[in-house]
């Protein structure tokens, strides 16, 4: 099983309306479905830049994402179910209230952007561990910022 499926989808709209936007085919609900995980894994997944080694927590987005029924994160759940949605009605608007599903977008994307920063915390996701050396220190740690000058400035040659 998939972490999420067409079937899950109809907390977010009704079974119809997908089935109307997709013209009944399934493959195009797995590719909105496919996308808005991805997405979703993209906002909140830690990355190389400095500024994700000032100590905000790093989730484990593989495990998240690996988890199937009831140990599936709720929330994150549902804002995938959104996204998901937000790609799936691109194809077509047909009948849907295409302001509230932007604005339920957009406040879910503001969410993952507050967690990837760490302005928001989420305790039941997974957390990453830092790889650590035999005295406990992390492994490869690069310091946040570094101090220093430039060599002093001379006019003469």
């Amino acid at each position: 099983m998939a972490f999420l499926s067409k079937n899950e989808l109809k907390s977010v709209i009704r079974e119809n309306k997908v089935t109307h936007i997709s013209d009944h085919d399934d493959t195009i609900v797995e590719i909105a479905i496919n996308a808005g995980i991805t997405e979703v894994t993209s906002r909140i997944a830690p990355n190389h830049k400095k500024a994700w080694m000032d100590g905000r927590l790093k989730y484990d987005v593989a495990a998240i994402f690996k988890a199937e029924g009831s140990t599936r994160n709720p929330l994150i759940l549902e804002l995938t179910k959104v996204v998901a949605l937000w790609h799936l009605i691109l194809r077509c608007n047909a009948g849907i209230h295409y302001e509230v599903i932007r604005d339920r977008y957009e406040a879910a994307v503001e969410y993952l952007k507050d967690l990837a920063s760490g302005d928001a915390n989420d305790p039941t996701l997974p957390i990453l561990e830092e790889p650590l050396d035999e005295h406990g220190n992390p492994i490869n740690a690069a310091k946040p910022f570094s101090t220093g000058s430039r060599p002093k400035f001379n006019h003469e040659f």
